[in-house]
C-alpha cells in the first residue's frame, strides 16, 4: 500500500485525519448510469437555483472559509470548492461534463459540500504528505499557470511536487486523462467534517463508479497523524 503521512502541521489546522479512496480499474469513457445522470440533473438544478449566501454559511464550508483565513489566504480569491463549482455551473448554464469520474465526484462534491480532490494514482511518486508546506513552493493547477505556494499554505505533495494546495485546487501533474486506470480521492476535511461524514461521501462515489465500472476495486483509508499524545 502507498505510504501517507499526516503532518503535525496540519492537525494544529484543526485536520485530525483525512479520508483516502482508492479506486482501480476506473474508465473515464464509462457510459454513466441513468440513476447517476438522474442524480447529475437534480444537483446541476439545485447548483442553479440554491440562496449562495446559505450555502456560503453551512458548517462544513465555513470550516474551509475559517482554514483559509487561519493561513491568511483570502476567501474571495480562493473560494472553497463547492462555491468555485456552483459559480462555474450558474456562469455556463449547466453542470460541466468532463469525464465519467470526474463528473461522478463533482455531483457528490455538491452534495455533501465537501472539497475532494481527485488524481491519476499512477502519476504519483512515492508517498503522499498532507502538511502545511514549510517552505516556498510553486504549484502548477489545472488549466492554469504556476502559482507561489507560502510556507504557511496547507497543501498535499508526493516526492515530485504539490497534489493539491489549500484544497482549493488540484495539480495539473496528476489530473485524469484519457488513460487513467487507477484513481485516488482524497478528502481532507476541515474541523467540521466527521470521519463518517466523508466515508459516506466515499462510499456514494465508489456505487455510482460500481455502477458503470463493471471491474471497480474500491478501498478506503482513514489516516491520521503517527504522533502519539
Amino acid at each position: 500500500m502507498m505510504k501517507f503521512i499526516l503532518d503535525e502541521s496540519l492537525v494544529a489546522l484543526g485536520i485530525k485525519n483525512v479520508v483516502i479512496g482508492i479506486a482501480k480499474n476506473v474508465d473515464p469513457h464509462a457510459p454513466l448510469s441513468a440513476s447517476f445522470l438522474g442524480k447529475q440533473k437534480e444537483m446541476e438544478k439545485w447548483a442553479l437555483k440554491c440562496d449562495v449566501e446559505e450555502v456560503s454559511d453551512d458548517a462544513v464550508i465555513q470550516g474551509y472559509k475559517d482554514l483559509l483565513q487561519s493561513v491568511g489566504r483570502s476567501v474571495k480569491k480562493n473560494p472553497p470548492t463547492v462555491l468555485a463549482l456552483i459559480r462555474n455551473i450558474r456562469h455556463r448554464g449547466s453542470i460541466p461534463h468532463i469525464n465519467s469520474i470526474i463528473d461522478i465526484y463533482n455531483v457528490e462534491s455538491l452534495h455533501s459540500l465537501l472539497a475532494i480532490g481527485g488524481h491519476d494514482l499512477d502519476k504519483i511518486a512515492g508517498q503522499i504528505e498532507f502538511t502545511v508546506s514549510q517552505k516556498e513552493d510553486v504549484f502548477l493547477p489545472i488549466l492554469s499557470t504556476e502559482k507561489h505556494v507560502s510556507q504557511t499554505d496547507y497543501v498535499y505533495r508526493d516526492q515530485k511536487g504539490i497534489l493539491a494546495w489549500l484544497d482549493v485546487r488540484d495539480g495539473e501533474n496528476y489530473k485524469f486523462d484519457d488513460e487513467t486506470k487507477n484513481a485516488i480521492f482524497i478528502i481532507q476535511g476541515n474541523a467540521h467534517t466527521s470521519v463518517e461524514m466523508r466515508l459516506e461521501a466515499l462510499k456514494r462515489i465508489e456505487n455510482d463508479l460500481a455502477e458503470c465500472m463493471p471491474n471497480l476495486e474500491f478501498e478506503t483509508y482513514v489516516i491520521c497523524s503517527e504522533k502519539k499524545t
